[in-house]
């Protein structure tokens, strides 16, 4: 039997088409942070988003780590953040986003309760909409097929949350980075 973290290590694997190999141990960070928080890189908006997916829709790419995943959905919850901190519950995003990466940072980003705070962060975002993995990710018949399906709706939301920004829409656009990162981080059923 399968449990949900090995489902849900599954899918990163998928996403990333990297092999099964162990983790690094929580805390071990292949690039520096701002005191804010923020993972060092582009100041835009844009790029920082375009910087911190590119793991997830490049090529394979063997010298990607574990290390290197996390750190890139940190950095995506990062914008986040900042993309809604003028949101009326911009505080309390920031406070339950905050709880999830040290919970991810400890543990593992497929720590429950660590997407249990996600999870109200995007309900805030939404005037109380629970986050739901499309069905059709789930439904595949080979891990290339479920691979290819992941890629592309991962990059629709990245092309979409570009697009918001592109519209002014700030908080449309940090909505979708979390919907990429609940994407990742939540277990596939079967």
């Amino acid at each position: 039997m399968i449990r949900q973290g090995s489902l849900a290590l599954c899918v990163m694997l998928i996403l990333t088409g990297l092999p099964a190999a162990g983790t690094p141990p929580a805390g071990a960070h292949d690039t520096a942070a701002f005191p804010s928080g923020i993972i060092s890189g582009p100041q835009d908006p844009k790029e920082e988003i375009k910087d911190a997916s590119r793991i997830f829709f490049g090529p394979a790419d063997p010298s990607i780590t574990s290390a290197k995943i996390r750190d890139a959905l940190l950095r995506l919850m990062d914008i986040a953040v900042t993309l809604s901190q003028e949101s009326k519950y911009g505080p309390d995003i920031k406070n339950r986003v905050d709880i999830a990466k040290d919970l991810f940072e400890k543990d593992s980003i497929f720590n429950d309760k660590g997407r249990q705070y996600l999870s109200f962060a995007y309900r805030m975002m939404t005037e109380g909409k629970k986050y739901e993995k499309p069905q059709d990710l789930d439904e595949f018949v080979t891990p290339a097929e479920a691979q290819e399906k992941a890629r592309k709706y991962g990059q629709r939301l990245v092309d979409d949350a570009l697009a918001a920004l592109d519209q002014g829409k700030r908080g449309e656009a940090a909505k979708l980075i979390l919907e990429l990162v609940l994407m990742i981080v939540t277990p596939v059923s079967g």
